[in-house]
């Protein structure tokens, strides 16, 4: 029988087994019968974790089929995938050949034959010397010990030996304060052990290994494992593997499995500073690793070379004299190498030659390797890996097929209407009929009005709905047929809300702003400002002061006198008159004559229901009577504004262009905004990110957008799938493709594939709008620890995204569009400090509004820098929620992503594109942050607070728990336990009905 036609009855017999024994009662003992007596199998192997069914087959074999199989010739092999999977695929351990290594006979060889025709044991004359690769005593074995594993990890994460890592302290005391890496470790400490116990950082490491051991299974976890692995790819030369790792722990020490595990642990904490360079130097290394950890295990490892000394001389026998073999056959050997010259000789051939070019080419390897561990010590692993391209044109995946996933919605609101899930009209209805209605066509129109006609309303009261909310649907949807799709966001504006339980749980939410309910609110709350946002004036008397100092510098002594009175006249006329009014109190009178801040107006935002959006649903063109830069405070500055550049180089608030900026806003929250022909590139859109809602902003505006994701994956794309099914309007495109900001190669490889024309694999597009928002979390790095991260992550948010803009300037073939590219600079200029080079590429990109003059692609590239405040929930900033809302009470504006989406995607207002095209623009976001003085001590304070009351009330929740156990019982807790009951299926497969 041929190769593959056995191949073939193979999978169609594992393909038939699989479907009768899941089709099908359990009849394993008829199935087995059939493989094993019908079919004589000799291998049987089971697929799954453990071996349960192998396990049965092979006593099924002992008790039935052993006369059977010896009357055969059968060999049966019963094999399990998770335990024999070398068995399986045929993967034998390689063998290692050792060189023979020549003996010195104690004793004279004549000796030796007296002893062999002997039967019974004879004692050797005498040992000889011992060989290195003689047997060594076995060690006993010991699986790793979870105080071991947990000290490592801390000390590896420390980056300190583990002699300095004391196990009487606690995580928290150990990391200094470093609240990441505390995370860091303890996301580790899961990922290793699967759980851990409560508060695991307040619990000194011996304590913490005590709770682990009870669980512990002794082998490595995830953690542990990847760490080795790098270790043994990094340092290690090349060849020189985990598995020659233990097997020469094995072959020189007898360490057992788990032993082996904890010698590689330790070497985690010892790591050589440079890559070895060959195997003998890796196994001194693990010679000295054995004995470090020898020590601490209090054992003694006796080396291959000691333990074989007794086993050598047990084995008797005849003993060569190796001087006499190589004296005997040096004469012929010599003659044989004469012959092969002078036949190399005649040939013309150089016998030498393999062993000149393996000399080259070892020299040559080793400048490499001293280049390659050069490279790396100077810019770490991190930077190393971090820079691999990643971007590939194959890989793209678009989504722009809005009209079907419109249908799709459509048959799930009918739907949800009818079954009674969807009975009154949220915000979130509302969301989706806008939706709806940016997907609008003729097509969907006829398809909405054919369920619509044959709805049965007869059939109850959800049918009746169902029609008549479908019937105000479809008249929304074609009045907006030829319009452009608007992006207009009606969720509920949300606030930071910390609570600490009765139990100490510090619980983080965002809760709904009941009197900020929609986004025009929002924007007349961010006009208003707050009380750390006040610009305060000069007093008449700090002026006068002021004028005095100047005239009297330049005075003589004489008219000095005459001055001084002239001044004190002055200041008493302005203490005793009540008719003389600040420019304060005069622009205040004049805000109130006309009505800002009037009781009216808030009282009406703050009444409005959702009905009113439902009925204003089609007005996509609502008329704004009074613009919202009319209520600006005269001498406050927006929680959201514009700044423009002065003489003196600073940056300072614009009330002309913040008006303007603030009204674009207004108008977008009302009526919406349209980006449809514009054509984005976003990076650093990953979820829960302020990339992601920007572009769900973008696509529901109509915009073609290019997205990349650094974690190209199906989980991924299906999250930007799902985006543009929600969100996709008419015109709209979703492009994403794998990219690293981090990579020079994939930064031009992007641009190119953007700008080529479809015939070489290109989109044939010329980008409006750059979006770079791409970064990497730096916490816990100060000036101290500036590593390979920190430098990977200057590279992304500072060099390469100018070689991005560059990139994109040198494809840019015209001067009348160019693209705007939103920079997101950021407050934080170190005052959080602990955050590697995060704050200094930051500020490194305010010099592209200098270079926007200076250099020669202003006609292709606008700049808008956005400044972004506290942004709430982000994965920079998700370790702050919990202080949110102390800090708004110090009168400043932290934001959610929609919010901070939102703002930023009101520079992309006509207004402000044109503006951006006559100079940079500077949108300062902030919120009013920073107005506040030492943020690192708020922070740090509120921080406190929060835990120093959660542990209070944890320390008085278990107080009491104790005390009403000693009361009442150790059941007392029975009746207010949660206990959740999960349905489960109830199937029943019966025997299939024969045929008669």
């Amino acid at each position: 029988m041929r190769p593959e036609i056995e191949q073939e009855l193979s999978h169609t017999l594992l393909t038939e087994l699989l479907a009768y024994q899941f089709a099908s009662p359990v009849r394993w003992i008829e199935t087995q019968d059939v493989f094993l007596k019908q079919h004589n199998t000799e291998r049987v192997v089971e697929i799954g974790p453990s071996p349960t069914l192998a396990g049965m087959a092979s006593r099924t074999i002992k008790a039935k089929y052993e006369s059977y199989d010896a009357a055969l010739s059968l060999q049966r092999q019963v094999l399990c995938y998770s335990k024999d999977a070398k068995e399986i695929y045929y993967k034998s351990d390689p063998v290692e050949v050792q060189e023979p290594k020549k003996e010195e006979p104690s004793a004279p060889a004549s000796q030796a034959p007296a002893a062999a025709p002997t039967p019974a044991p004879a004692p050797a004359a005498a040992a000889p010397a011992a060989a290195p690769s003689g047997p060594v005593d076995s060690v006993p074995d010991e699986p790793v010990k979870a105080s071991l594993l947990i000290h490592v990890l801390v000390a590896q994460k420390l980056k300190k030996p583990l002699d300095a890592v004391p196990t009487s302290k606690a995580i928290k005391d150990l990391v200094n304060g470093k609240s990441t890496v505390q995370n860091e470790i303890l996301g580790d400490l899961g990922k290793e052990f699967g759980s851990t116990p409560e508060k695991p950082e307040d619990t000194p490491l011996e304590e913490l290994a005590e709770q682990f051991q009870d669980t512990f299974s002794g082998q490595l976890g995830k953690t542990s494992t990847s760490l080795i692995g790098r270790l043994m790819s990094s340092k290690m030369p090349g060849g020189f593997s985990i598995t020659s790792a233990r097997k020469y722990l094995e072959a020189r020490f007898g360490l057992g499995a788990g032993r082996q595990d904890s010698v590689l642990l330790t070497a985690l904490c010892n790591e050589p500073a440079n890559r070895l360079g060959s195997e003998a130097e890796a196994k001194a290394y693990f010679d000295t690793v054995a004995q470090k950890y020898a020590s601490q295990a209090g054992i003694s490892l006796a080396s291959a070379s000691s333990g074989g000394a007794g086993g050598a001389g047990g084995a008797g026998g005849a003993v060569v004299d190796s001087a006499a073999l190589d004296a005997l056959t040096a004469e012929n050997k010599n003659l044989a190498r004469q012959q092969l010259e002078v036949l190399a000789r005649y040939l013309q051939v150089d016998l030498n030659q393999g062993a000149k070019s393996f000399i080259k080419e070892k020299e040559a390897t080793a400048v490499l390797q001293k280049e390659l561990d050069l490279w790396v010590a100077e810019h770490g692993e991190f930077y190393a890996n971090g820079i691999k391209p990643a971007f590939s044109p194959l890989k793209s995946r678009t989504y722009d097929s809005y009209w079907n996933w419109a249908r799709q919605d459509v048959l799930s609101m009918w739907y949800d209407i009818i079954f009674g899930k969807l009975t009154s009209v949220d915000r979130e209805t509302i969301n989706q009929c806008i939706q709806i209605m940016n997907r609008a066509n003729p097509t969907l129109i006829k398809f909405m009005q054919y369920h619509i006609d044959l709805c049965p309303e007869y059939r109850g009261e959800t049918y009746r709905l169902a029609k008549k909310l479908g019937e105000q649907l479809i008249d929304n949807c074609k009045q907006v047929l030829g319009e452009d799709p608007v992006y207009k966001d009606v969720t509920k504006i949300t606030g930071p809300k910390t609570t600490v339980g009765a139990k100490g749980e510090i619980v983080y939410e965002e809760a709904n702003k009941e009197s900020v309910r929609k986004f025009e609110q929002y924007v007349y709350e961010m006009a208003q400002g707050g009380p750390m946002t006040k610009i305060r004036q000069p007093t008449i008397q700090e002026d006068l002061a002021r004028v005095y100092k100047a005239i009297s510098k330049q005075a003589s002594r004489d008219s000095k006198l005459e001055i001084q009175k002239v001044y004190d006249q002055l200041l008493k006329v302005v203490a005793a008159s009540g008719e003389i009014e600040t420019e304060t109190a005069t622009k205040d009178a004049l805000a109130l004559a006309t009505g800002a801040n009037t009781p009216t107006e808030e009282d009406e935002l703050s009444t409005a229901s959702d009905d009113d959006e439902i009925a204003s649903l089609p007005d996509r063109k609502t008329s704004i009577v009074q613009p919202v830069s009319s209520y600006i405070p005269s001498q406050t500055i927006p929680f959201l504004h514009i700044q423009s550049k002065k003489q003196t180089g600073d940056w300072e608030y614009d009330r002309k262009l913040s008006s303007l900026y603030l009204d674009g806003l207004e108008s977008a929250a009302i009526n919406g905004l349209t980006f449809k022909g514009k054509q984005v590139l976003v990076t650093g859109a990953g979820a829960g990110s302020i990339g992601a809602e920007i572009l769900q902003g973008l696509i529901s505006g109509g915009a073609k957008v290019i997205v990349t994701t650094s974690r190209f994956s199906k989980k991924v794309t299906e999250y930007y799938q799902n985006m543009y099914a929600r969100y996709g309007a008419a015109g709209s495109t979703l492009i994403v493709v794998p990219f690293n900001q981090g990579s020079k190669q994939d930064v031009d490889a992007l641009v190119d594939y953007i700008y080529n024309d479809p015939k070489k694999n290109g989109l044939d597009w010329d980008l409006d709008v750059i979006i770079p928002f791409a970064a990497i979390p730096e916490n816990g790095n100060g000036i101290d620890n500036i590593d390979s991260k920190s430098e990977f992550a200057h590279r992304i948010m500072l060099t390469n995204l100018l070689r991005l803009l560059g990139a994109v300037k040198s494809r840019k073939t015209t001067d009348t569009r160019p693209a705007q590219c939103i920079l997101p600079l950021s407050p934080n200029h170190g005052t959080f400090g602990f955050d590697g080079l995060y704050s200094e590429s930051k500020i490194s990109l305010e010099t592209l509004f200098n270079r926007w003059y200076s250099e020669d692609w202003g006609t292709k590239l606008t700049i808008c820098g956005a400044i972004i405040g506290w942004t709430r929930g982000t994965g920079l900033m998700s370790a702050n929620n919990i202080i949110a809302e102390g800090i708004e009470k110090l009168g400043v504006r932290t934001f959610s992503q929609k919010e901070m989406a939102f703002n930023i995607l009101g520079l992309l207002t006509p207004e402000l594109v044109k503006l951006c095209q006559e100079e940079p623009v500077m949108a300062d976001l902030n919120g009013g942050l920073q107005f506040i003085d030492n943020l690192k001590e708020f922070t740090s304070k509120l921080r406190n607070d929060l835990t120093e009351t959660a542990e209070i009330r944890r320390a008085v929740s278990i107080e009491s728990a104790i005390e009403q156990k000693v009361i009442n019982g150790d059941n007392v807790d029975a009746n207010y336990s949660k206990v959740t009951v999960q349905a489960r299926a109830n199937m029943k497969f019966d025997f299939p009905t024969l045929k008669s």
